[in-house]
């Protein structure tokens, strides 16, 4: 990760056709617990990407969270040759989950100087508390997972796996909920930093499809013209996320 030549970038400087709301939006979510309630934002804020995610169980008249995140990234460029190239670093998290009624936290923030993600967990069992530092891999494209949709946006990445159909694009995944996300999914190793593929799959009725592949896992994206998140599907681990209006309907993949 190109910590010490990284340059902040001007936002107003990103070039890509259609740009995406930043707005709180709600989403159906089923996994093998039954379906659930997605709340996600992002917004760009000078150079920072900053999206919150929470998932919540209705109980009553009532929402309980359930999982809930913070994720803070920074937009800016890296030289590449004779050019500069479009990245974003992740800078800071904070994610808690709710397993049987019991808080688990992490905390994680970047150590420039040590180029390492500095990773502080609190939670019920001895071996999930304290604070350790994590070595960030050499690399050039990062995104947090819950922060993906944003995240392969604003550096560029979709419309880089637009123009090279028959390419796939590498970055990196954080894992925000490191390490007990680990626990909550199976087959995606132990790692905080996992490398990724990214690959275009074409357009079909005004939706853009990508496909994430991650641990010899693939994560289905369905984008708008805009770029705005509509879907996702990660079979593997029988997750589904569409808008509210499609929780019954048959989606294509």
């Amino acid at each position: 990760m190109a910590v010490v030549l990284f340059f902040i970038f001007s936002c107003s400087g990103i070039v890509s056709k259609g740009v995406p709301k930043e707005s709180k939006q709600q989403y159906s979510y089923v996994d093998g617990s039954g379906k659930l309630l997605l709340t996600r934002e992002h917004k760009l804020l000078k150079n920072k990407l900053i999206t919150r995610t929470q998932i919540s169980a209705n109980e009553g008249s009532s929402l309980k969270p359930l999982e809930k995140s913070i994720m803070v990234s920074q937009l800016g460029t890296i030289k590449q040759n004779k050019s500069r190239i479009m990245v974003m670093r992740p800078f800071a998290s904070e994610f808690t989950v709710w397993l049987e009624g019991k808080r688990y936290d992490s905390k994680m923030r970047l150590d420039a100087q040590s180029k390492s993600m500095q990773v502080e967990l609190d939670s019920p069992e001895e071996k999930w508390k304290g604070k350790s530092n994590v070595p960030v891999p050499k690399g050039k494209q990062f995104c947090f997972f819950s922060q993906i949709p944003d995240c392969l946006y604003h550096n560029l990445l979709l419309t880089k796996a637009m123009g090279h159909k028959n390419e796939k694009v590498s970055f990196y995944v954080v894992w925000e909920g490191y390490p007990y996300v680990q626990d909550q999914f199976s087959g995606v190793g132990s790692n905080l930093f996992v490398p990724a593929k990214l690959r275009y799959d074409g357009e079909d009725k005004g939706i853009r499809r990508f496909s994430v592949h991650v641990e010899g896992q693939s994560i289905i994206y369905h984008f708008s013209k805009n770029f705005d998140f509509v879907r996702m599907f990660w079979i593997d681990q029988g997750i589904t996320i569409v808008p509210p209006s499609e929780e019954t309907a048959d989606i294509d993949e």
